[in-house]
Formats: structure tokens, sequence, C-alpha cells
């Protein structure tokens, strides 16, 4: 059973590991500002929460649950605010040319019917 166990936890790391180093090679290759961003927001967090599992059934404490259980949680939580600042800071910063028209722009105008 142990073994079994073991096993499991070796694929959840190097299945996370991948997925954090394809996020890597995506930020590093992709031209977009935009682009990058969904390449450092998405795979990472699937990569750190397949780490963080199997990091706890690997050692199989309660100590290194919760540091885990922690980890995946400051993830979720930051991730996605830190993305959205980023985001929104590319958006004040950059030259925009949205092929399907600019939605935030006409949002702050109050040209928008809801």
């Amino acid at each position: 059973m142990n073994s079994a166990v073991d096993v499991i936890a070796g694929v959840l790391l190097v299945f996370g590991a991948g997925l954090i180093l394809l996020a890597g090679v995506g930020v590093w290759r992709f031209d977009d500002i935009y682009a990058r961003m969904h390449a450092a927001a998405k795979a990472p967090t699937l990569g750190i929460l397949a780490i963080a599992l199997g990091v706890a059934l690997s050692v199989q404490t309660v100590v290194a649950t919760v540091t885990s259980l922690l980890v995946v949680v400051l993830q979720l939580v930051t991730g996605p605010v830190g993305t959205h600042l980023l985001g929104r800071s590319a958006y004040r910063r950059l030259p925009n040319d949205f092929d399907a028209g600019d939605e935030l722009a006409a949002d702050e105008a109050g040209d928008v019917d809801h």
C-alpha cells in the first residue's frame, strides 16, 4: 500500500513540476503581455496544487499536509489578484488594439447598456 502511495505522489510531483516548467517556457516564448499573463497564471496554479498534494502524500504528516494546504490557499488567493492587477496596469500603460472593441473603456465612460 505504501509503495502505491509513493508512486502516486511521485507522479503528482513530476506532473506539477512539468506544468510549472511549461508555464516558464510560455512566459519566455509568448510575445503579447496578455498571453504571458495567461501562461504565468494558469499552469503554475495547477502545478503548485499537484506538487502540494504530492508532498502531502509522500510525507504523510499533519504538519506537511497543513503547510501544503496553506501554500495552495495562498496561491489560489494571490494568483488571480496579481494577474488582475498586472492586466489592469498593462491596459492603462500600453497601447491597446483590441479586435472586438474595448468594453472596459466603454464601461468606465458610462456608455454600456446593462
